[in-house]
């Protein structure tokens, strides 16, 4: 790298999904960039030794301070820059995709302290702490004291209200493709399910919610989209094995735009999470001509009507009964949600302006 120093710095240690969508906007905002990124396999290692397994990168490209570096909280900021000091002249701007103070345990698992505190020292390292939604940002501020008070002795105050007189809620940047979709014709309703396919997203409900749809004799067919890292909850491979002749998809497809295409075929895209923060693939399914049906908790009564929230999963499958009856019935409750929802908000050139606001860039 050369003397002269980039404006902005983006160091991203799970590089892929959203996390891979974001990096790709900040590089649009400035010519004047330099990214160093992990691939995204092995959370754990990334989050407690991203910043050793990224040194060499540290060391090779980094000599001179830029304007502004950007990290998300996976990785540790403060040992990202007790191994790079020099970054240590910056604006360091932390963005959290999710927070660990509120990440659901498995059954029989102690929750791991280190993760929630590393991601609390980054936000005290941080000049500015960006969260992608107001529930993931008031969950981590109302968990912080809390989860420091488990400390037995010598604990600390007013750390909470240090992170928040810093933060801000700034939303994840959507690239919606011009185009919406016009063609609805079900003859039998499409279900899609885009989530990543471990324990947190809950897919043990989705499941049990086709399995009765099934049993009552109810018709429709399953696309399940998104990606596996590492072992895979047992659910997934029984319904696979049980009802092959039900599924359109299954497993991620190979480009975003086939992606995209596949969402503009389906009727109602679900979500059963217990660890939701924003909700990217909800978001674009929507706007694919899915109708969404969220469970009311986590960030979604921040983004969606009342129409879409379920509060348990027998009115989740209660919904659906009735959309397999009558499949049509999605189009017509979608014109009024599109109607409901400001997609507008989340778009990605609506967001340009304060995201070079909140990096010190100029708007270009």
């Amino acid at each position: 790298m050369s003397d002269c120093p980039p404006e902005l710095l983006i160091i991203e240690l799970f590089s892929g999904g959203s996390h891979s969508q974001l990096l790709s906007f900040l590089t649009s905002l400035t010519p004047h960039h330099l990214s160093l990124t992990l691939p995204d396999s092995k959370w754990h290692w990334r989050a407690r030794c991203g910043a050793l397994q990224l040194l060499p990168q540290l060391r090779d490209h980094v000599t001179t301070p830029p304007q502004t570096l950007f990290i998300s909280s996976v990785g540790s900021l403060p040992e990202v820059l007790a191994l790079c000091p020099v970054l240590a002249q910056a604006r360091k701007v932390l963005y959290f995709h999710e927070n660990q103070l509120v990440y659901p345990k498995q059954k029989g698992q102690e929750r791991d302290y280190q993760y929630g505190y590393g991601q609390i020292l980054s936000a005290l390292a941080a000049d500015l702490v960006l969260f992608n939604s107001h529930y993931n940002m008031n969950s981590f501020l109302e968990s912080v004291d809390p989860f420091l008070n488990k400390m037995p002795d010598f604990k600390p105050k007013g750390i909470a209200q240090e992170i928040k007189s810093k933060s801000r809620v700034l939303y994840f940047p959507l690239h919606f493709p011009p185009s919406l979709r016009t063609d609805w014709s079900p003859e039998a309703l499409h279900i899609v399910w885009p989530h990543r396919w471990e324990h947190d997203k809950n897919p043990g409900d989705f499941f049990a919610c086709l399995e009765e749809l099934i049993a009552s004799g109810h018709e429709f067919r399953v696309s399940v989209l998104g990606k596996s890292y590492g072992e895979v909850p047992k659910e997934f491979g029984d319904f696979q094995t049980a009802h092959s002749d039900m599924i359109i998809q299954w497993g991620p497809l190979v480009s975003r735009d086939e992606y995209l295409h596949h969402l503009q075929t389906a009727d109602v895209v679900v979500s059963t999470a217990h660890h939701e923060f924003f909700g990217v693939a909800m978001l674009e399914a929507l706007w694919a001509g899915c109708l969404p049906l969220c469970p009311n908790r986590l960030s979604y009564p921040e983004i969606y009507p009342k129409e879409c929230l379920y509060n348990t999963p027998a009115q989740l499958t209660k919904q659906l009964r009735q959309l397999c009856k009558h499949p049509g019935l999605a189009k017509q409750k979608w014109d009024r949600v599109i109607g409901s929802v400001d997609l507008e908000k989340f778009s990605a050139e609506n967001l340009r302006e304060h995201y070079c606001d909140a990096l010190g860039l100029e708007n270009r």
